[in-house]
């Protein structure tokens, strides 16, 4: 009986140690730690594709997550705040209210850029932040300013 197992515990082992089959791939975010998100002022350099336009004053879209899941940020335009959900790699943006400033720039990247937010399904971090919509990527992000 002590013969077999030991075999047992150390095949065991062995397996729990080898890498997953599924996931990994490209297409699938990558798990990461919240703090790895939150807390940092995202700004917005790729929307639906193309490079994102600058904003009024010339400066980009920005979004940062709080702690406290609320999401604020520059949305072209005007600030904009409201809550998100945040679970592995699942986000999800509550209704988000802005300031009424009228802009001769940067009031089309509002719209654009309220639209992918309520589009957001998940997330990953690759070199900057990059939200996903049903279709896939719709806005990156890099930290800073």
């Amino acid at each position: 009986m002590r013969s077999t197992i030991l075999p047992l515990l150390l095949s065991g082992a062995v397996a729990a140690c080898a890498p997953s089959a599924a996931g990994g791939g490209e297409d699938e975010p990558a798990q990461v730690a919240r703090g790895e998100v939150t807390g940092v002022e995202w700004s917005l350099v790729e929307l639906n594709g193309a490079p994102a336009p600058l904003g009024a004053g010339d400066r980009p879209a920005t979004l940062t997550l709080g702690d406290s899941a609320r999401a604020s940020g520059f949305g072209g335009c005007n600030r904009i705040a409201g809550s998100y959900e945040l679970a592995g790699d699942s986000l999800r943006f509550g209704p988000l209210i802005s300031t009424r400033m009228a802009c001769d720039q940067g009031m089309e990247l509002e719209q654009a850029y309220g639209a992918a937010l309520e589009a957001t399904r998940r997330f990953r971090v690759t070199a900057g932040l990059e939200l996903l919509g049903a279709d896939g990527v719709i806005a990156r992000f890099r930290a800073g300013p």
